[in-house]
């Protein structure tokens, strides 16, 4: 006997809300920057210029 394809649809809404919240943080991050990609180790030049 299988799974219903109702019984699926919450797992898939879910799937879908962290694929929507993961572009919507790049996004943020993105816009955040200037439209450049996010940076992780700055160094210490970076850090010194502040």
């Amino acid at each position: 006997m299988g799974v219903p394809f109702e019984a699926l649809i919450p797992y898939g809404i879910i799937v879908g809300m962290f694929g929507v919240t993961g572009v919507g943080l790049t996004a943020v991050k993105w816009l955040g920057n200037e439209g450049k990609k996010a940076r992780w180790n700055r160094d210490l030049w970076d850090r010194q210029s502040m």
